[in-house]
């Protein structure tokens, strides 16, 4: 539901939040029916329009905090939504300093840094005999 856009629907469900139920497997069904059917062709009204312009900021409400009349709600939603997946706005600097420690220790996927380079100090330093090795090969 996260991906769709449409997690809103987790926050008022009465349902036990455990993936994969049969109730959330219906209601990820009908959502996917229904965005499909909205996005999958060219808005011909101002009405669809519209409706596509509000799924995108509910898919991503924190990309659209600065909109001068919606910017309050998705505020409060993205807050919701941080809340509900296990986090929260930082609030004071030492919890924004830990926020980008922890993200610089999670090391992201790159297929070129992981497959192509295979470089063997990629991940550490070299040793002193390592180097002692490759200023022998330069000479």
């Amino acid at each position: 539901m996260d991906e769709m856009g449409l997690a809103v629907c987790c926050l008022m469900c009465n349902a036990p939040d455990d993936p994969g139920t049969t109730r959330c497997k219906g209601c990820i069904e009908r959502h996917s029916a229904a965005r499909k059917a909205l996005f999958t062709e060219r808005a011909s009204s101002p009405i669809q329009q519209l409706a596509r312009t509000l799924a995108s900021m509910i898919q991503n409400p924190g990309d659209h905090l600065a909109d001068p009349v919606n910017g309050p709600y998705m505020a409060l939603y993205h807050e919701a939504l941080l809340k509900h997946q296990g986090t929260s706005q930082a609030e004071t600097m030492e919890d924004v300093e830990r926020l980008f420690e922890e993200a610089r220790s999670k090391r992201k996927p790159s297929p070129i840094r992981d497959i192509a380079n295979q470089n063997p100090w990629a991940d550490r330093n070299p040793d002193r005999d390592e180097i002692d090795k490759a200023l022998e090969a330069l000479d």
